[in-house]
């Protein structure tokens, strides 16, 4: 069993956050430094760099998973101008991390979008002794172009007004951007390096790939069927295990016999941003419940307190009546299906440091077999909804220790259904829910099969393009929801049989839980054609005062930037009304005011 820890390490006023396995006891043949791609690739492919981790780890060598700076819970902003510098610089870091530690042998690896960035910083980070491009991106440009096409096919435009420039999972500055696509692995910078080229055999018979294996020289490694990892039609990602053993047996080849002790940097806490008049936030590794699943707390900032380390300490104060409170004012997010705690395009990590300018501390968190919860290599899928995944949502906020007055539960589609799920049992009394499509109170076993690991956690709004795919089901539902008098349609939702919002809202309402609910404009159209509306008027017949925000844009994922932005400007003023600013900086009241 490897040894593992997180750690935030390289420059304490920009830190990256890290992930390092290490062989049990302590002694390793070398160091990997993993680099992983950028934007929704990076989600879907996190848990199979991990299990590559594992495996090298079990084999002898150390192994360095990381964020690139303004990307997953490292510091930074992912806007910002110079964000590829800093990528390359993160590269840097890590490798220098490695070397620092201990280890004589350096092997570097990057996936996708990694393996364009390490290659492109490997002339700063001093000799390495192998290197793997995995499935490389060779240009920028061909990147960004793809990109930019897959982002409009899949998500459609953004405001032509905002000159940034967005991919699936993420957003560059126009300068950034421009950086991007002037990048370009240069075989010339790997001269006398060995190297290992892992490719699909459509990317292999491309002119810039097969150009960049000739100059290289190299060994190579045929990926199949590597789509179902990279870029899956699936909520789950496929990890390749039979690939993942072939590289780590190539980085293990070379690798010296004779082991060393190495010693990486264990920094569980670190200041990761700072408030308009530079105030410090905290961020610290936590590990919450009996089966300790991973977690970041970003610490609210109460500046008129700080401890003997200079760390800002939780300020209690008064709830929005004027009581005073038991418990620090929390945010807990639940992640959606298998993506892990960072929201969508990094929209928890945003806000978690946002919420802290505020006084609010937040936590994110990672469910058993998602994120780094949990084992990687040879494990077997966890289901999106499971007794085990109930469990942890109730391990998560007992973990916690707040009283339920203080804590708001936030979460987007599945988090969102868990969100409820937690508050209906009285552990949380303000819950947002965003782009929620499970109304039920309770899970029928046939549902939980249909929303297994293989299943979209989307609304299925456009109807199939082949009339005689159409189920029975499927062709009674239209008609039922609009000419099916309204109680039975409620029967069908209290039954499970179809998603009813008044089903919810009213165990909500009953439950006495302060919820708002957030919609994008897509997940709006599936509310209005499951008579959203109608339940609505009723519940607010009979007390209920939550809030319903809808947006004009958006689709379900809130990967679209500008229904990402309604999400978070919604997201917050929830948040802020529920709390108010609990902070002496005075640009976070001025927010507020």
């Amino acid at each position: 069993m490897d040894v593992r820890h997180a750690s935030w390490f390289g420059d304490p006023a920009s830190p990256i956050l890290g992930h390092v396995h290490l062989p049990a006891d302590r002694r390793a043949r070398g160091a990997v430094v993993l680099c992983p791609p950028l934007g929704k690739e990076h989600l879907d492919t996190y848990r199979g760099v991990k299990a590559l981790a594992e495996q090298l780890a079990e084999r002898g060598l150390a192994a360095v998973r990381f964020d690139y700076t303004g990307t997953g819970d490292s510091a930074g902003d992912q806007d910002s101008p110079d964000a590829v510098a800093a990528w390359q610089r993160s590269v840097v870091t890590a490798v220098e991390t490695a070397r620092a530690s201990g280890a004589e042998h350096i092997t570097v690896v990057g996936l996708r979008a990694g393996a364009l960035i390490a290659a492109t910083a490997l002339p700063e980070c001093g000799p390495a002794d192998a290197v793997v491009l995995w499935d490389p991106i060779v240009s920028g440009r061909a990147m960004l172009r793809e990109q930019r096409a897959l982002y409009r096919l899949a998500l459609g435009a953004d405001d032509p007004e905002d000159p940034r420039v967005s991919i699936v999972g993420g957003v560059l500055a126009p300068e950034a951007a421009d950086a991007l696509g002037a990048l370009k692995i240069d075989p010339r910078s790997l001269i006398g390096t060995r190297t290992l080229l892992a490719t699909r055999p459509t990317a292999r018979e491309t002119a810039a790939v097969s150009a960049l294996a000739t100059a290289l020289g190299g060994d190579e490694l045929s990926l199949d069927a590597h789509e179902s990892f990279v870029t899956p039609s699936t909520l789950h990602s496929a990890i390749p295990t039979e690939q993942l053993t072939r590289i780590a047996d190539w980085v293990v080849a070379d690798a010296p016999a004779a082991t060393r002790e190495v010693h990486f940097p264990e920094c569980g806490r670190a200041v990761v941003a700072t408030t308009d008049s530079g105030l410090p936030m905290h961020e610290s590794v936590e590990y919450l419940g009996p089966n300790e699943m991973f977690a970041l707390r970003t610490h609210g900032v109460a500046p008129e307190r700080f401890d003997t380390e200079g760390f800002a300490t939780e300020r209690f104060g008064t709830d929005r009546f004027g009581a005073p409170r038991r418990s620090t004012p929390t945010v807990l997010f639940f992640g959606t299906a298998y993506e892990h705690r960072l929201g969508p395009s990094r929209l928890w990590v945003e806000l978690a440091r946002e919420f802290a300018a505020h006084g609010i501390s937040t936590i994110r968190f990672d469910r058993t077999g998602v994120g780094d919860t949990g084992t990687a290599h040879g494990a077997t899928p966890t289901p999106l909804y499971s007794d085990d995944s109930d469990r942890d949502a109730l391990d998560a906020v007992a973990a916690l220790g707040i009283d339920p007055q203080d804590l708001v539960v936030i979460g987007l589609c599945s988090g969102a259904w868990y969100s409820s799920w937690v508050a209906l049992r009285g552990a949380a009394h303000s819950a947002v829910l965003v782009n929620v499509i499970l109304w039920c109170t309770h899970r029928r076993k046939s549902l939980r099969a249909d929303l297994g690991p293989n299943a979209p956690d989307v609304p299925a709004i456009a109807a199939p393009a082949e009339p005689q795919t159409i189920s029975l089901r499927a062709r009674i539902k239209p008609w039922a929801q609009k000419y099916l008098p309204y109680p039975l349609w409620l029967l069908l939702g209290r039954i499970g049989v179809t998603q009813v919002p008044e089903v919810g809202l009213e165990a909500l309402r009953r439950a006495g839980v302060s919820t708002t609910v957030v919609l994008s404009a897509e997940d709006h159209r599936w509310f209005l054609t499951q008579r959203g509306e109608e339940g609505l008027r009723r519940v607010r017949r009979r007390g209920f005062t939550g809030d319903i925000l809808t947006s004009e844009a958006g689709e379900h994922s809130g990967r679209q930037r500008d229904g990402r932005e309604f999400l978070r400007t919604a997201v917050t003023s929830t948040v802020l009304s529920r709390f108010g600013s609990r902070t002496a900086d005075p640009a976070a009241d001025e927010y507020v005011s």
